[in-house]
C-alpha cells in the first residue's frame, strides 16, 4: 500500500509512474497539502536525495512550494510536445495509441478542452488508413475508441483470410 523510496532516475516514465503512487498514497492517508512536500522528500534516497539538497541550496532561504515542486516546468513542456505530436505508430493498435493519449492528455487541457476537440485530436493522431475509414465526425471519444477499435479488428480479421 504505501509509496517506496525513490533513487532517482534519467527515465521520465519510471518517475511518472512513481509520482502518481505516491500521490495516491497521499490521497489516501489524507497527506495535507502542508505535509505533502515533506512526505515526498522524505521518500528520496541516493541520487533523488542528492538532487533535493542542491535544489534547497538554489532556492536559498526562500520556501519551495508544493506547486514548484511537483513537476518542473521543462518536463512538462516536454510531455505537451509529445502530445501536441502524437500519432499512432505503424504497429501500435487503437487501444494502445488511446492509452498513451489518455496519458498525455492532461499536459496539453488547452487542445482537449472539449469533447469535440478531444475526439478531433484524437482523429489527427490516427494513421492514415484507419482515419480514411471514419465515414462521419464522432465528437464523443468513447463511441469513436468503440468505432475505431471494430474497424481495426474487421481489418485485422480481413488480413488473416
Amino acid at each position: 500500500m504505501g509509496a517506496t523510496d525513490f533513487e532517482g532516475t534519467l527515465d521520465p516514465e519510471v518517475a511518472e509512474r512513481w509520482w502518481v503512487k505516491v500521490e495516491d498514497v497521499m490521497n489516501l492517508v489524507g497527506c495535507t497539502p502542508e505535509n505533502q512536500l515533506m512526505y515526498i522528500v522524505s521518500l528520496f534516497v541516493g541520487n533523488a536525495l542528492i538532487w533535493w539538497r542542491s535544489l534547497k541550496r538554489a532556492y536559498e532561504s526562500r520556501e519551495i512550494t508544493w506547486a514548484e515542486f511537483q513537476r518542473p516546468k521543462m518536463y512538462k513542456d516536454k510531455k505537451r510536445m509529445e502530445f501536441l505530436n502524437l500519432v499512432q505508430g505503424d504497429e501500435q493498435t487503437v487501444a494502445e495509441y488511446e492509452l498513451r493519449f489518455a496519458a498525455l492528455a492532461k499536459y496539453a487541457p488547452e487542445a482537449v478542452a472539449t469533447q469535440e476537440d478531444r475526439c478531433y485530436r484524437f482523429e489527427q493522431g490516427l494513421r492514415p488508413e484507419i482515419k480514411r475509414g471514419l465515414a462521419v465526425r464522432i465528437i464523443n471519444c468513447k463511441t469513436l475508441v468503440e468505432s475505431i477499435v471494430r474497424m481495426e479488428e474487421a481489418v485485422f480479421e480481413d488480413k488473416k483470410k
